[in-house]
Order: structure tokens, then C-alpha cells, then sequence
């Protein structure tokens, strides 16, 4: 049932492991594809290559025996099925991350360091170095250890977890939501629709400023997870040998 809600209901559903976040953000740029593309219609030109498409040949008499097909963008459907597809094998969170250093600066910034102070470690600047330069060996010892949903008795709880990567999904969601309509905004421009063009840009505007409260949120799941992780006495040994071995 999760699988369904995170396919149909992406903006409304949870994620409870890492691969129903993926599935949340495919379905979201489906969704945003496909209904950004009934407005494309709206432009002449666009309209008359999904229809040439959607009337072609055997295909066209196959689109023509589904029930109300005029009203159904056939053809936008299968674009936002095709893109979802692509994003969700290139993984394009990860690319635009690696692109815009996001996860290399939460992962540093709010995660990493912020632990060293909870466990009273001081790192030298030459430590502070390793830790950016092996990053992600780093945080697969020290956080990603303690906060897999995939195990039976985490040492953070399972709900922190599950919220923490929820915000991380509709904070991703986000993020590839203005790609998308960055993407369409350009293809309204070179068709001279600049009503359907602004508002597009304004749709930018408004996904970047909830991204910008979505994120103000992760950094608060961060906050929570490592103080989980570092009141556990065993945990915050091992991470002091860790940190200390760099």
C-alpha cells in the first residue's frame, strides 16, 4: 500500500527506506511532467506534434479506442513516463547534489562536525580536511551505521528515521520540480508563449522558497539523529576511533 501512495500520492505519502524515496521522487516528476504538459498544448505548435503523434498509423487507432483520449494527453503521458524513467535511473537528486555541492556541505556542516562537538571531540584542521576529502567513507561509519530503517533495532529510532528521510524526499521533490519547470519554461520560450513562460518562472520562485523552509527542516532531523547516536556509549566510542583515525 506505501509502494501505491508513494506512485499515486507522492506529495502526501511517507518514505520508510531509501528505495520508496526514489519511487516518491519518479512519480513526482511524472505527475509534474504530465500536467505541465496539458498547458504546452495550449501552444499551437506543440499541440499539433502530439496530435500527429497520437493519430499515427496503428497507434492512432489503438489511442482512439480508449474512452475521452482527446482530453487525456496521451502523448504527455508517455513523455512524463519516459523523463520519470530517466531520473529515476540517473538518480537526478544525486546529480544535482553532486552539481551543487548540497550533500557535500549538510553531510560536513550538519551532520559530521556538528557529531564531533556532541562527543567533546576537537578535530585539527588537517583532520577537518580528511573528513571533507572522505566524506562519504565517513558518514557510512558514523551516521549511516546508526540510522538504516533496514535494520531491526537501530540505535536512532525508526519514526526520526522515517521523517528524516520523508523531509529528504519532498526536499528532492522539490528541487527536481523547478528543473522541470525550468526545462518547460525554455521550451514555452522558444515558442513565443511568454504568458505560459512567467508563469512558470513564478512557479520556480515558489518551489525555491519551499525548498529553502523544507531545508531548515532537514537540518533539524540531522540534529536529532546524531544526539541519538551519540548518547549510545558504544556508538560514540567506535565514532571517537573514527574520527580520531583520520
Amino acid at each position: 500500500m506505501s509502494d501505491l501512495l508513494n506512485i499515486v500520492a507522492p506529495f502526501f505519502s511517507t518514505a520508510r527506506d531509501y528505495s520508496q524515496v526514489l519511487k516518491r521522487l519518479a512519480a513526482a516528476v511524472f505527475w509534474e511532467v504530465y500536467f505541465v504538459t496539458f498547458y504546452l498544448r495550449d501552444i499551437p505548435q506543440v499541440d499539433e506534434r502530439f496530435k500527429t503523434v497520437e493519430t499515427y498509423g496503428s497507434l492512432g487507432k489503438l489511442i482512439s479506442a480508449i474512452p475521452n483520449s482527446d482530453s487525456l494527453n496521451i502523448s504527455g503521458f508517455v513523455i512524463a513516463l519516459f523523463i520519470a524513467r530517466f531520473c529515476y535511473e540517473i538518480q537526478l537528486h544525486d546529480r544535482i547534489s553532486d552539481l551543487l555541492g548540497i550533500r557535500r556541505r549538510f553531510d560536513v556542516e550538519e551532520i559530521l562536525l556538528p557529531l564531533t562537538e556532541l562527543i567533546t571531540l576537537k578535530l585539527s584542521p588537517a583532520q577537518v580536511e580528511a573528513l571533507r576529502h572522505n566524506r562519504h567513507r565517513v558518514m557510512s561509519e558514523v551516521f549511516y551505521k546508526y540510522t538504516s530503517s533496514r535494520l531491526d533495532t537501530p540505535i536512532v529510532d525508526k519514526h526520526l528515521i522515517e521523517h528524516a528521510l520523508s523531509a529528504w524526499s519532498s526536499y528532492w521533490m522539490s528541487i527536481e520540480g523547478i528543473i522541470v519547470c525550468l526545462v518547460m519554461a525554455v521550451v514555452a520560450y522558444i515558442f513565443n508563449a511568454l504568458q505560459l513562460t512567467a508563469a512558470l518562472m513564478i512557479a520556480v520562485i515558489l518551489i525555491y522558497s519551499i525548498s529553502c523552509l523544507q531545508f531548515s527542516r532537514l537540518k533539524h532531523h540531522a540534529r536529532a539523529q546524531i544526539q541519538a547516536i551519540a548518547s549510545d556509549p558504544t556508538a560514540s566510542a567506535a565514532i571517537r576511533i573514527r574520527f580520531n583515525a583520520l
